[in-house]
């Protein structure tokens, strides 16, 4: 049977065996919201439970920004009890957040509950965090990122599966064994088929009355313009969803062709970065902007692009990149110096 004429169970099923999402035995953080997709993803992760020999609880952050936060929170409370799950609950003044380090309320909020999210999961001992993305979740990332002039990797949308270690101290081999999997087993569902199966089976969820507020930009593209690219074509999400896995498989192919290439060109000590402008001549501009991006993740594709102009000159000189980092070419080699804040966060 095709993947498209799955249930819904049976298509989580196939996307977890896929990707192998949900190791047997493994311990698993449901971040729930309250509404469909995340709902959803509860459910099914409860019904898969025996099968998977899964240890399940689940999260919610109470984000302070709406009247309804707290209808929110009770809901969940409510499910998690009536399901007998255990349920981690987080307070945050999101918008106090927003303020005090100049970001939107829609990025303040997602950097506290991943933040939140990676403390509860290693306090459970649990190594793997699944979110209720969906497909059509991924189509909206893709826009968003094809409107702010993302590369390939941006394009590829919303990756199933991606690992962080961050905000933890220690050693290489602590942090490996304290890694977390953040999982995406709905990522190849459409949100209206995770409603249909929640009616059928009479589960109840919330609606968050924000999500039709324009003013924020996915929800604009969220009722505006995948609207219309589905009257286009019915099959948009879908077809969506296989244009980003076709583009994060060449992405990891060329990854490693760059990993080699960064192991050719690259130096590192004490917090800097040094390339061999003679070697890293040799390689074209797209493995060039890979390496770049791979020993200076946090360089964003303006930065990219301006250190790739800044190695064609025939003079040496220096450039102040993005987020601290500033480029100094001289004798053959490009020295990269990244700011204390920075460093302290790779620590």
């Amino acid at each position: 049977m095709s993947a498209g004429k799955l249930s819904v169970v049976g298509r989580f099923l196939a996307t977890v065996k896929r990707y192998d999402l949900l190791p047997a035995g493994s311990g698993v953080v449901a971040a729930v919201s309250g509404g469909a997709d995340s709902v959803c993803l509860l459910d099914l992760l409860r019904l898969a439970r025996p099968q998977l020999k899964l240890r399940l609880a689940a999260f919610h952050l109470n984000h302070g920004l709406r009247d309804s936060a707290a209808r929110d929170e009770q809901f969940v409370r409510k499910l998690c009890r009536d399901w007998r799950l255990d349920l981690v609950v987080a307070r945050s003044d999101v918008a106090g957040y927003a303020r005090r380090h100049r970001l939107c309320t829609e990025e303040a909020g997602r950097e506290l509950r991943y933040r939140h999210l990676e403390r509860v999961a290693r306090k459970l001992k649990c190594g793997v965090i699944a979110l209720g993305h969906t497909a059509n979740d991924n189509l909206e990332t893709m826009l968003l990122n094809l409107a702010r002039g993302a590369g390939p990797r941006g394009l590829a949308g919303i990756p199933v599966r991606r690992i962080s270690d961050s905000h933890h101290k220690g050693t290489k081999a602590q942090r490996a064994r304290t890694r977390i999997t953040f999982v995406r087993p709905l990522i190849e569902i459409e949100r209206g088929q995770l409603e249909q199966h929640l009616r059928a089976r009479g589960i109840e969820w919330v609606e968050d009355e924000s999500n039709v507020d324009v003013r924020y930009r996915r929800n604009l593209l969220r009722q505006e313009v995948a609207p219309v690219l589905v009257r286009l074509n019915p099959n948009a999400v879908a077809n969506a969803r296989r244009a980003a896995q076709m583009l994060a498989e060449e992405g990891a192919f060329l990854d490693g062709m760059a990993e080699a290439a960064a192991q050719d060109v690259a130096e590192f000590g004490d917090g800097r970065v040094r390339i061999d402008m003679l070697k890293f001549k040799n390689y074209n501009d797209i493995l060039k902007r890979r390496v770049l991006k791979r020993v200076l993740p946090e360089l964003d594709s303006q930065a990219v692009e301006g250190v790739l102009e800044f190695c064609n000159r025939d003079t040496g000189g220096k450039l102040t990149l993005t987020r601290g980092v500033r480029a100094h070419r001289r004798r053959g080699m490009i020295d990269f110096e990244r700011s204390k804040e920075i460093l302290e966060n790779d620590a």
